[in-house]
């Protein structure tokens, strides 16, 4: 059975997906990430485009319209970017400008939590 990870990010545009691209890129078996938005915009984020450009996970960016999260029907799991929501995991980035520096960090973010969720 498949284990939904929904990242939500206020827009659901840009950082959510990059956390989903790069979280599926080295998923463990099972595993698939989603993404949400609070308010969500009416495209994805040409700042998401432009940073995943040229890089491994460029292939997986989900380019459909942002969705809202009551679109998404029972994550297994739920990472919230830089906004609330109830019952999720919570990464307030430290990058603040849509940069290298914040694709990095969310990078880094997801591939830590792909590794935990398969064990190590």
């Amino acid at each position: 059975m498949a284990r939904t990870l929904l990242f939500v990010c206020p827009h659901g545009a840009g950082k959510s997906r990059m956390a989903a691209a790069f979280f599926d890129r080295v998923a463990p078996p099972g595993w698939h990430a989603t993404t949400a938005g609070q308010e969500p915009d009416a495209t994805v984020s040409p700042n998401a485009v432009r940073l995943l450009a040229g890089g491994d996970a460029e292939a997986l960016l989900d380019r459909e319209p942002p969705r809202p999260v009551a679109a998404v029907a029972s994550p297994t799991r739920i990472v919230a970017i830089d906004c609330d929501v109830t019952g999720a995991e919570q990464w307030d980035l430290d990058s603040r400008q849509f940069d290298g520096a914040m694709c990095d960090e969310i990078r880094g973010r997801a591939e830590a939590l792909a590794r935990g969720l398969a064990g190590g």
